[in-house]
């Protein structure tokens, strides 16, 4: 393990025992990234010797970590079969993960086991372990490990060699083509109390850079701030397909249940109405039909409708057997979900022979936990909702006044939806992409962009001037949004080569979210009719893309946007 983590070690036991006083849990490890996909036990309590020493890219925990971002629980060993044997090995029935994420990338986890009074885990443990989580990855933020460099969100100025700046000057910058220049350290105050009122920044006079003096960067974060806490998360009316894809995923738990050989989700009224069908094997149209009217008949009993559905058959175990024939049906049972006030929500198990007792009690137990899976889909689904509508805040209203600002960041937000999604990343990955590039140019709010805009003959200070907005844009987005959309802010100036700013960050050492904002912005600025410079031809644009390939850009993603772009046409 890594020199910095071992001097860690006492802080870090420290910060974990607040797993044991504020979520109660009673044994709690701490696992870090040594390797790549590997992780290796820091520190525990409460395991006495029962718990793995690494883990990997197999390990469920790891697994499911990787692809959400969010804390996650499991109440009871036959909650979730594919931890069942975790828990088990362990002579635990209860979980509680909280994955680290640094600049993109899965640094460790908490693994939490049962919690005190042999309680259950809830919905409010998991805000509580994020926030645990979160002051881990902290200590780390500026230490040269898990493949990082240190980056500041202050005194980020770097002093640049007369030739670095003028090998920079072609580089595209986005909203400005600003060639770096050498402002002085920016330094932004801890933020004052909500109650308080927010000191200024500490930039520059105004007599010394000719600019009015704006609000302070603690008073826009507060005010900012302040705003977002007034945002109040819609109340669901109809389940998105982003809980419909967590269903898919509960369902093939369901099928493991002896016995059963269909698992269907109905949502009458929803996305149009639809039903997922998970089979055993499998299933033919006589079949479903079959299990259709067994359900229609269910419903008329309770004086409930159905409706219009599209119908989605999936065989998660592959189709090694016959597809299910209608006369295979024997035992048909239905249950309402219970999710919110949503209606019209409906889960459906077949049977081909009677089932017994032990299967009774698991589908009871696993229709409970598919509200659960429904109910944790819609929260994740409104705080992505939140998360966006709080970058929005960040650019609005203050930017108001700067319609072609806003509009820039719009588009190029849209585009790095778009290339994180040609790119195949997850979809928090891809909510990530399109937050970085809505905020990355927040911050010229306090750079006096009405003035210096659209004024093409800047002088080297109002240069150095208008190079402060990613250190800006990253201070005013930290508090909101966190350390991982601040520090792709942060970046979206860096060149692969090594000659951009504030760092000098070469390669792998740019965050992804950056690496891809910076062709987009780029792509923008070129293209857009409304940018500062008149607009260049597609096919002129991506040519200047190009070769700038392996040098301001990622040569990878430089090559993949360019058959985006190609392939629309």
């Amino acid at each position: 393990m890594h020199p910095d983590v071992e001097e860690l070690r006492p802080k870090l036991k420290e910060i974990l025992y607040d797993c044991a006083v504020e979520i109660r849990a009673t044994k709690a490890a701490l696992f870090l990234a040594d390797t790549p996909g590997h992780f290796e036990l820091v520190t525990e309590f409460g395991f006495r010797g029962a718990i793995r020493e690494t883990a990997d890219v197999n390990d469920p925990i790891v697994d499911r970590c990787g692809r959400g971002r969010s804390a996650f629980f499991v109440n009871g060993l036959a909650a979730e079969p594919r931890f069942s044997e975790i828990l088990f090995e362990s002579s635990t029935d209860r979980l509680l993960v909280a994955p680290l994420y640094a600049r993109g990338k899965l640094i460790g986890l908490i693994d939490m086991r049962d919690k005190g009074g042999k309680q259950p885990f809830e919905k409010p443990d998991l805000e509580k372990a994020q926030a645990i989580a979160e002051r881990l990855v902290e200590l780390f933020a500026n230490k040269n490990i898990f493949g990082h460099r240190v980056i500041t969100l202050s005194n980020v100025a770097q002093e640049t060699a007369p030739q670095e700046r003028e090998a920079e000057r072609p580089a595209m910058a986005g909203t400005r083509a600003v060639p770096p220049a050498v402002p002085p350290p920016l330094e932004a105050p801890p933020l004052a109390p909500a109650t308080a009122a927010a000191p200024p920044l500490r930039t520059r006079s105004a007599r010394s850079t000719g600019r009015p003096e704006g609000p302070g960067l603690a008073t826009l974060v507060l005010d900012a701030r302040n705003a977002a806490s007034r945002i109040v998360a819609p109340v669901p009316e109809t389940i998105h397909e982003s809980e419909v894809t967590a269903v898919r995923e509960a369902l093939r738990s369901v099928l493991l249940i002896p016995g059963a050989v269909i698992a269907m989700f109905s949502a009458f009224g929803h996305l149009g109405g639809l039903q997922e069908i998970a089979g055993r094997s499998g299933v033919t149209e006589e079949a479903q039909r079959m299990v259709q009217s067994k359900l229609n008949v269910w419903l008329s009993r309770r004086g409930e409708g159905g409706g219009y559905v599209r119908v989605s058959v999936s065989t998660p175990f592959g189709t090694v057997t016959p597809p299910l024939a209608a006369g295979q049906v024997q035992k048909v049972f239905t249950a309402p979900l219970k999710v919110a006030d949503l209606k019209g929500l409906y889960l459906t198990v077949v049977f081909e022979g009677n089932p017994e007792r032990a299967a009774h009690e698991l589908l009871g137990v696993l229709h409970s936990h598919l509200q659960l899976v429904i109910e944790s889909a819609i929260e994740r689904r409104k705080g992505a909702e939140l998360r966006v509508r709080t970058a929005e805040m960040l650019v609005e209203p203050d930017l108001s006044r700067f319609p072609e600002l806003r509009r820039h960041s719009e588009a190029v937000a849209e585009l790095a939806e778009s290339l994180a999604r040609y790119l195949a990343l997850s979809p928090a990955e891809v909510e990530n992409a399109r937050i970085v590039g809505l905020v990355h140019d927040c911050g010229m709010r306090l750079l006096d962009y009405s003035r210096l805009y659209r004024k093409h003959d800047l002088t080297q200070e109002e240069l150095g001037f208008l190079r402060e907005h990613p250190a800006v844009s990253a201070s005013l987005v930290e508090p909101l949004l966190g350390s991982e959309i601040a520090r792709a802010v942060l970046c979206h100036h860096e060149r692969v080569d090594g000659r951009g700013y504030p760092n000098q960050l070469q390669g792998d050492e740019i965050p992804l979210l950056s690496r891809i904002v910076q062709i987009c912005d780029a792509w923008v600025a070129m293209t857009d009719a409304e940018t500062y410079q008149p607009p260049q031809a597609p096919a002129n644009a991506l040519s200047v893309i190009l070769q700038a390939a392996g040098s301001q850009f990622d040569a990878g993603l430089a090559s993949r946007f360019n058959e985006m772009i190609r392939a629309r046409g």
